[in-house]
């Protein structure tokens, strides 16, 4: 029986997976059944891989497990599936398999202590409810985000993994993000009687929340970008991942929803910054070709897309990113850090309000929506201010953890791709959570892969080379190995 995670990453069936999540996402817009079907039958086959390996290779494939089917949470809920797939698919995955990988594995690690650390910290909290008004639905959707951080690291921090492993997660994270994309170009009604506002619009995002649609197409983006930069194709073919790059773009913008592209972006140029720390012995090396040929074209693509759609718009992309509205533009509001974040600096200042109120232990989880002033109802979109209003002095050293787990990942990579692919990881999902807290599998998810242990590419290949040819191999990032199981 054959390896399905093994074979989904396969150069050789690039296309072919390519074009399967492509007719999936369109199938999604007709029923939830096709979806849903697809993923249990996938996912089964795939657990029973699980013991085809060998006991030293089922963390990894664990690892990809979580990674491939935590990402059908979007296209689960576009296309309304629930409760056969979940509203919250991945944490429920994370939350289920993560300590499965933490008992198997027998990696332990600083950034593993820290993730614990983050569940210790995390627990307290749910115990008690300052407003006596949070039901158990309710701290388990503003609970789940902030365990699956702490087992995601926990676990992922675990693993040993090789630069040529850590680019292959990209056609992981990304097919699933293809079927949402389709699925949200046919739910696009036609342009022109598109009303372009200046507020998030639900008529590009498939008719769901704006906001987590584009934190999954700006993860796109950057997993699409990278790869172009790597030579590495997605979809087979060079050319079409320049158009998927396109789509991904495009439609992005057009949601009007900024956070998620504005970190997508931001995950873009990390990893050409660290691209151009690239020595030519690097380069060589790894068989990276001279990438500095797709920067300029890259970031002038990246141009002209965002010009066209601005265009299609009216103009009024430019401005939403300006951070005007209706009210700004037409003098009866004044341009405020609240208008330009969509209320959200309102959320925080309330939030601080509380933790000062409530400094040793908070309000208790999910209480902040019913004590807020001025914003009672709303629920938590900043995950810093959550953690300071709900877990109290806690929720201060959570957010203290996360800091010191991005400091770790930053000086513990021991190659400038896989240094700049993992910190990109880790601030587009360190970014979700100040504009959608954690309610979506992105942030606890890239976080985890941000913290795996990456083994130095010179060293195991010098160490895998024939006898007689003492010389590191080349890796080319354009294809894979061909073997059946590829750990």
């Amino acid at each position: 029986m054959r390896i399905f995670l093994s074979e989904l990453k396969k150069h050789k069936y690039s296309f072919f997976w390519f074009a399967v999540h492509v007719l999936v996402g369109i199938l999604a817009t007709l029923s939830a059944l096709p979806v849903v079907g697809f993923f249990y039958v996938v996912f089964l086959y795939s657990l029973v891989n699980v013991f085809q390996v060998s006991s030293q290779d089922r963390p990894k494939l664990l690892a990809e497990i979580i990674i491939y089917f935590a990402s059908f949470e979007s296209i689960g809920r576009l296309a309304q599936a629930d409760p056969f797939l979940p509203y919250e698919l991945g944490k429920y995955i994370l939350l289920l398999l993560s300590p499965l990988g933490i008992l198997l594995s027998k990696g332990r690690t600083i950034k593993g202590a820290l993730g614990f650390m983050i569940l210790v910290l995390a627990i307290p909290a749910i115990f008690f409810d300052e407003s006596g008004r949070v039901a158990p639905i309710e701290v388990r959707f503003n609970i789940l985000g902030l365990l699956n951080i702490g087992f995601a690291i926990w676990f992922f921090s675990s693993l040993k993994i090789n630069l040529r492993t850590l680019v292959g997660w990209s056609k992981l994270l990304i097919y699933p993000i293809v079927s949402v994309l389709v699925f949200t170009i046919i739910r696009t009604p036609d342009l022109d009687s598109v009303d372009f506002s200046l507020g998030a619009n639900f008529s590009t995002s498939g008719g769901f929340g704006s906001n987590q649609v584009s934190t999954i197409l700006g993860l796109g983006v950057f997993l699409t970008a990278a790869c172009i930069l790597l030579n590495y194709r997605l979809t087979g073919f060079r050319w079409m991942d320049f158009v998927l790059l396109l789509l991904l773009t495009t439609q992005g913008l057009l949601t009007f929803s900024r956070g998620g592209m504005i970190g997508g972006i931001l995950g873009v140029l990390v990893m050409i910054y660290y691209l151009t720390k690239l020595s030519m012995a690097e380069r060589k090396r790894l068989s990276i070709p001279n990438f500095k040929k797709f920067v300029l074209p890259l970031v002038v693509f990246l141009f002209i897309v965002a010009a066209v759609a601005n265009s299609i718009t009216g103009g009024m992309l430019l401005l939403r990113y300006m951070g005007e509205t209706q009210g700004t533009l037409t003098g009866t509001a004044d341009k405020s850090l609240d208008k330009i974040t969509s209320n959200r600096a309102g959320l925080f200042v309330k939030d601080i309000e509380l933790f000062v109120e409530y400094p040793v232990m908070g309000v208790g989880v999910g209480a902040s929506t019913y004590l807020r002033e001025d914003f009672k109802g709303y629920a938590p979109h900043i995950e810093l201010s959550r953690l300071l209003a709900e877990h109290g002095i806690l929720g201060l050293l959570i957010f203290s953890v996360f800091i010191a787990v991005f400091i770790l990942n930053k000086n513990k990579a021991p190659e400038n791709i896989s240094r700049g692919f993992l910190l990109a990881c880790f601030i587009i999902g360190f970014l979700a959570t100040f504009h959608s807290a954690t309610r979506t599998y992105i942030t606890p998810l890239l976080m985890g892969i941000s913290s795996v242990l990456m083994v130095n590419m010179a060293k195991r290949n010098v160490k895998q080379a024939p006898a007689g040819n003492p010389k590191p191999m080349p890796l080319s990032f354009g294809q894979e190995e061909n073997s059946r199981v590829s750990y």
